[in-house]
């Protein structure tokens, strides 16, 4: 049952039991105090006529005659019909009929007879009646006098009170009720839109929120709801994202191994199976050992990026300038082939990382720019405190990068120029190592690059200090 619903019947039986207990309660005292009335009024009659009945047989009673009292009471105007309609009874203490009514005679009991004033109703088959009796002593002999009379009448009202209060009850129940759904479909109104919007949401629509504009409970639950969908969504888009770089990561991955393995067999078959002379032999060997050399380059790239996912790196505190000068001899050869110049700016100053990911890190951006340069060039390796840290930042006067092409620069097996980064011996894994390190120094790589003109990366060191 849906929680409208539940609201609904909760109200309409609390409503109706509300209305029953008020009703009950209500009509019991009207009827209560209508029978009050008639118990009074039947007891001031009793009075009246044992009252009247006293005078009248009083002289026959002191000269002890029974029978002349019975003669005398008998000639009195009150009613000796045979129904029980309005009627009295005089009798004697032991049961004997002496002046009234013959049918309320019927119907007297022994404890009327005593000396106390009683009342009872009695039920019979055209309504109920209210039975009072009294006793007195008159001269030595116990008078008992009964009065009858019909309270059909407070009951009829009291039943008539009860069918009309029923027919308000069940207007004001239905009124009551009307409005209630009303009211519960209002309320729930905000609990259905969040429902829908989950339900939207789970069938992959993420961009669902559930609009309700209010301040209580129902609008806080909508925010949080709305707030976990945020969340959620952004989770899930990272997760899809995170996906579909694995599935790229794969496939580049496959391709890459593809193309030196196809080489690698194809020279080796003809090495094999062709006769060659030797300087075919020595040029198909070259083939096998430069493309060998390339997988061994992936490799060890892909096991860096993989050691770094599985163990966190120990940080130390090193001088910025003795990093720089170890990258630099290690950059030397290479740069020495091409005569390019590299030129080193460092200001003093304590650096806190890993010495040994941060000298990869900081060879991979000296080697990218020596691919990217002309030979007969310069780079430039900067260091410099700021604001946060320590920047350092490598800059080349080479070929430059597409603007379309500087936010995949860090993805896994991207080169630039495909054929150029293959004939260097690239694999597109060291921008995506260098990105791993930074990651893991709490900094980003940062390009600024532009066709022709050349490219500047650099990134921020935090957590160390100016050397003493």
């Amino acid at each position: 049952m849906k929680f409208a619903w539940k609201m609904i019947a909760v109200v309409a039986v609390l409503l109706a039991l509300s209305l029953s207990v008020c009703g009950i309660l209500v009509i019991s005292g009207s009827f209560e105090a209508a029978l009050d009335a008639e118990r009074e009024t039947a007891q001031e009659e009793l009075r009246l006529f044992s009252l009247t009945m006293q005078a009248l047989c009083m002289e026959d009673l002191r000269r002890g005659d029974i029978p002349g009292a019975r003669r005398t009471l008998q000639d009195t105007p009150y009613s000796s019909d045979e129904t029980l309609k309005s009627q009295f009874l005089a009798c004697t203490g032991n049961g004997e009929f002496l002046a009234g009514s013959r049918a309320l005679y019927a119907y007297i009991q022994n404890d009327e007879l005593s000396d106390q004033m009683l009342l009872r109703i009695c039920e019979e088959a055209d309504g109920y009646y209210l039975v009072a009796s009294q006793s007195v002593n008159l001269y030595g002999t116990r008078l008992c006098f009964i009065r009858c009379v019909s309270i059909e009448t407070a009951f009829e009202r009291s039943r008539s009170e009860l069918r009309r209060y029923e027919l308000i009850m069940v207007l004001v129940l239905l009124i009551a009720l009307a409005l209630t759904m009303l009211l519960c479909f209002y309320m729930t109104e905000p609990i259905r839109r969040i429902s829908r919007a989950a339900k939207q949401f789970s069938e992959g629509k993420y961009e669902k929120r559930a609009v309700v504009n209010s301040e209580d409970e129902v609008g806080h639950l909508a925010k949080s709801f709305n707030s976990m969908a945020d969340s959620l969504e952004s989770k899930i888009y990272e997760l899809e994202d995170a996906a579909q770089r694995q599935k790229d990561f794969t496939a580049s991955f496959a391709h890459e191994l593809k193309t030196p393995l196809t080489s690698v067999i194809g020279y080796a078959d003809t090495l094999r199976s062709c006769k060659l002379n030797q300087k075919q032999q020595l040029e198909a060997a070259n083939f096998i050992f430069t493309e060998g050399k390339r997988l061994e380059t992936m490799s060890f790239a892909l096991l860096e990026l993989f050691a770094l996912e599985q163990k966190p790196p120990e940080f130390t505190r090193f001088s910025a300038s003795e990093l720089v000068k170890e990258v630099e001899n290690s950059c030397a050869y290479l740069l020495e082939e091409q005569n390019i110049q590299l030129t080193t700016k460092i200001r003093k100053y304590n650096l806190y990382g890993a010495r040994e990911l941060l000298k990869t890190l900081l060879y991979n951006l000296v080697d990218n720019a020596r691919k990217a340069s002309d030979p007969n060039s310069e780079i430039l390796l900067l260091g410099e405190p700021v604001e946060g840290g320590y920047l350092l930042s490598v800059c080349d006067f080479g070929r430059g990068i597409p603007a379309e092409s500087l936010a995949r620069l860090t993805e896994p097996f991207y080169m630039v120029d495909k054929s150029r980064a293959r004939a260097q011996g690239g694999a597109g894994l060291g921008l995506a190592l260098c990105q791993k390190i930074v990651h893991l120094h709490g900094s980003v790589l940062q390009f600024e690059s532009a066709p022709g003109k050349g490219t500047v990366v650099s990134f921020v060191l935090g957590g160390g200090s100016f050397e003493s």
